[in-house]
């Protein structure tokens, strides 16, 4: 690969002021001040809440916990991050489908030995907090940015990070999309370096960042597969054939590194159920409903994101007009894409579906780059016009401080943001802890717990993805049918309970003999009513005896059903034993040979002994098909597994 030596004309910064190793000291204070923020999300005592078994359960952490759990345990038995759990809506495939924002978890549990281990989950957290700045630097530097420019871009992408909206992505455990945004940019600065000085740290650095890009969220970096196009098309000209084909390892290379779960992927997109709009969509579509739109922000965060659009589009032009066309045109496009598709995303449905709203953050990390060019390029302006470094760099300064000071309200309120952030809400707090200690105590594995979701917004918690590992003891883990997804994003949750509505129809129109037919089909022992309706109906019903009154932001109830329990709907077997790796059958009699269970079949299930046969029941009420066993006589033990 041929080397080119940057040249004044090719964009390389030469401004000594810009250039200055002083200014490694602010960027050194940057990353102590993310490091200090990122402590204090989990709580007054850092060290603590960071290092102890207390679950993150705002928004989708706990599912991507639980998940990163099984996928962890799945490496390492079977080599894949795909596994079938028998423990949520009578059996479901977890995979890069359903849920595909648990990849990070599922790296971090396995690099903690495949336990569960939430102290694992947080620190990974906090890592990949702490890489912001990293890769907010590397972009920066690779776009060519002087040291200077460099600090201001880091620290504007920090600004943006701490915002409302990427506050509310955190909260809400959208922590794939985030990576991948950081990934994204780190990416393209390393492709601007890789173009102006050819070496294998800058193509490593490709390679890494795409790895990591892909692995965290594919449809965001197929997404940016265009700009990529046009970086390709804007500087390839001028490189030679080896240089061509170290780009395309590079950036291939990221992929195939992902192929052995991107295959499931592809595999099992037919799992996702019809997507709904993920965030509120505008009644009206103006000027003023999108500049009110919640996405923004407070008003400090709409203040912050126009400076940073403005000022982004000022910087484009410069770097055109400096002959970095191939920056201008990555992070330019980029940002705008990306804004487009986030407005896009409150005013349109079916992008609105795709969740295109919760790209804000990456538009104004993009923005970020051109946005702290065009800043350093009014400091050397302002240098050339008083005629010294000092001068100039004291009016800019002296600027600042007057604006601060006309608006010291709102400096003293942005300072107080910036100065600490709330924590994360960690642990499921004793009121939750007495739910899980009640149905340790009044339920058993040999039947599932019928449990009604109920609706919030993105960042209420979802703790009860949690409850098979938390009600585990010696005689087991309970299986639950509801619990893990309120949303409903897989066909295996339709038949579940959710805000009085029960297998798509209200509680209280469904008839006594229907309750029994639908407990029976799912072996259902107890319920859990969160909803009045659902509390009245239960308690009307004679079958259903209230055995305790639960509490978990509202008050519950908790009943069990007087019927018998088998997971067995024809035949007779034991239910001995079911997790991610197997489930367990004792004493399998078969009834006209022919054994049916209340489990979801999965293509790929297997059974020992091999004279087991497992093949599909059909079920007018289910979207999935039951498991069905073809025996030929009593069998002592069948286990079944799954391959993918």
């Amino acid at each position: 690969m041929e080397r080119q030596s940057p040249s004044p004309a090719d964009g390389s910064p030469r401004a000594d002021l810009g250039n200055s190793r002083l200014w490694l000291l602010p960027l050194l204070a940057l990353f102590a001040w993310q490091g200090s923020l990122t402590l204090s999300l989990f709580g007054p005592d850092p060290r603590r809440g960071l290092l102890d078994d207390e679950p993150i359960v705002s928004g989708r952490h706990p599912l991507h916990l639980y998940h990163g759990y099984l996928g962890a345990r799945s490496f390492f038995d079977r080599g894949t991050l795909c596994c079938y759990d028998p423990n949520f809506q009578a059996g479901y495939p977890k995979t890069p489908v359903f849920d595909g924002g648990s990849r990070p978890a599922d790296l971090f549990l396995i690099l903690a030995g495949g336990a569960y281990r939430p102290a694992a989950y947080k620190v990974g957290l906090a890592v990949c907090c702490l890489l912001a700045p990293l890769l907010l630097t590397a972009a920066a530097r690779g776009a060519g940015l002087s040291r200077g420019g460099t600090c201001l871009a880091t620290g504007l992408g920090l600004l943006v990070w701490w915002g409302k909206p990427t506050r509310d992505a955190l909260d809400a455990g959208d922590l794939d999309l985030l990576l991948a945004a950081l990934a994204a940019l780190a990416q393209f600065g390393l492709l601007l370096h890789f173009d102006r000085a050819p070496g294998f740290l800058s193509w490593l650095g490709i390679l890494a960042a795409g790895y990591l890009g892909w692995f965290a969220h594919p449809l965001f970096f197929a997404v940016l597969l265009p700009l990529a196009l046009i970086y390709y098309l804007t500087v390839g000209a001028r490189h030679g054939l080896v240089w061509h084909l170290a780009l395309l390892a590079g950036l291939a290379g990221a992929v195939a590194g992902n192929a052995f779960w991107l295959r499931d992927w592809v595999a099992y997109w037919w799992l996702r159920s019809p997507l709904e709009a993920t965030g509120v969509l505008l009644p009206h579509r103006t000027f003023h409903t999108l500049w009110a739109a919640p996405l923004w922000g407070d008003a400090m965060d709409r203040a912050l994101a126009v400076l940073l659009i403005v000022a982004a589009f000022g910087g484009v032009v410069l770097l055109n007009q400096t002959r970095r066309r191939a920056a201008a045109r990555l992070f330019g496009l980029g940002a705008l894409a990306f804004l487009v598709l986030a407005l896009a995303g409150v005013a349109w449905e079916p992008l609105g579906r795709f969740g295109t709203s919760r790209l804000l953050t990456a538009a104004l990390l993009f923005a970020a780059v051109p946005a702290a060019h065009a800043f350093a390029g009014v400091v050397s302006l302002s240098c050339r016009l008083t005629g010294g470094r000092l001068r100039g760099a004291a009016v800019v300064v002296c600027l600042l401080v007057g604006i601060a000071l006309g608006g010291q309200d709102h400096t003293s309120a942005l300072l107080r943001h910036y100065a600490e952030t709330p924590a994360l809400a960690l642990g499921i707090g004793p009121q939750r802890q007495a739910v899980v200690e009640e149905l340790r105590d009044r339920t058993t594995p040999q039947a599932r717990i019928l449990w009604e979701d109920r609706p919030g917004p993105r960042g209420a918690a979802l703790w009860t993805a949690l409850l098979p590992v938390l009600t585990q003891d010696e005689s087991g883990g309970r299986s639950f049918l509801g619990g893990l997804d309120p949303a409903g994003t897989i066909e295996h949750t339709q038949g579940g309970f959710t805000d009085q509505v029960l297998a798509g129809k209200h509680v209280s129109q469904w008839k006594d003999d229907e309750l029994r037919d639908y407990c029976k089909r799912y072996n259902v022992g107890w319920v859990v009513c969160w909803s009045p309706a659902a509390v009245a109906r239960f308690a009307a019903w004679e079958d259903a005896k209230q055995v305790a009154t639960l509490g978990d932001d509202g008050p519950g109830a908790l009943f069990a059903l007087g019927r018998p329990h088998s997971f067995a709907l024809k035949g007779r077997a034991n239910w001995l034993k079911a997790d991610c790796e197997h489930v367990a059958l004792g004493e399998v009699v078969p009834e006209d040979g022919r054994v049916v269970l209340s489990l979801h079949y999965q293509a790929g299930m297997k059974a020992i002994p091999d004279r087991v046969q497992v093949e599909r029941e059909i079920d007018p009420y289910d979207p999935i098909p039951f498991v069905r066993l073809r025996v030929p006589g009593p069998v002592t033990r069948v286990t079944l597994t799954w391959e993918n």
